[in-house]
């Protein structure tokens, strides 16, 4: 988990964390938890009135070639899918 912001700039921009539940490595029966945990800090998000919304981005891992069960290749397409938001955000 860490903050991200700009070069040379305190302005946030977001926060990545990376979740991995060990007794669950199958994308599709892991999805009903993750979907349950990004509403759970989404909740939270919205009670504290906390600017932004928090969202659960997963790339279509299939477009890379990638299948169950999951494997560092998908934590790599992961960080590049964020990088690619990130990038993104600051052009807006």
């Amino acid at each position: 988990m860490g903050k991200v912001v700009i070069t040379h700039s305190e302005n946030l921009r977001g926060i990545v964390m990376e979740v991995e539940y060990l007794p669950i490595s199958s994308l599709e029966k892991s999805r009903q938890i993750m979907e349950e945990f990004v509403d759970i800090w989404q909740e939270l998000v919205s009670r504290k009135s906390l600017p932004g919304h928090f969202m659960h981005i997963e790339p279509n891992f299939s477009e890379y070639g990638l299948s169950d069960p999951y494997s560092f290749q998908h934590t790599a397409v992961q960080y590049v899918t964020v990088m690619i938001q990130l990038m993104a955000s600051v052009r807006n």
